[in-house]
């Protein structure tokens, strides 16, 4: 009789891992809270605020799918609805953004597209001091030409 009860743990051991392969494989659009891009990391101070329901709506994991979006149209994207935002410096180039990911963090994906893209992004409030939107800026710097010397 040790052996059925044996059998049956085992048998719901696999059964509950395979159900967890299952979901991975099938990429279900609800991400658990554990989902998150482990090789997405965000430094601490990347839009840093005080604001719970800023911190909230930025730490929720979404399901991102940016294939050969413009760098300034990527942020009328589905996966960053919710804020306005306002590009006070453009960048000099507006390359074609690709990023595809079961979850990521709001957050994650913002500093994604800062760090590979060199801007800087700052939360402005208005004068109630809610977020009225983040204000994005280029960090790249045109390096004066250099002439040949012959």
């Amino acid at each position: 009789m040790k052996r059925p009860a044996l059998l049956f743990t085992v048998g719901l051991a696999v059964l509950l891992s395979s159900c967890k392969a299952l979901k991975e494989v099938t990429g279900d659009p609800q991400p658990d809270n554990k989902a998150y891009d482990a090789g997405a990391v965000t430094p601490p101070d990347f839009l840093l605020t005080r604001s719970d329901a800023l911190n909230k709506w930025l730490d929720t994991p979404v399901r991102v799918q940016i294939h050969d979006v413009r760098l300034r149209e990527v942020f009328r994207h589905d996966s960053l609805r919710g804020l306005q935002y306002s590009i006070v410096n453009p960048p000099q180039q507006d390359p074609l953004v690709y990023i595809d990911k079961i979850a990521m963090t709001r957050r994650q994906l913002l500093w994604a597209v800062s760090h590979d893209h060199q801007l800087h992004m700052t939360p402005a409030y208005n004068s109630k001091g809610n977020i009225s939107h983040i204000e994005i800026r280029s960090r790249s710097v045109d390096l004066p030409k250099v002439e040949p010397v012959n």
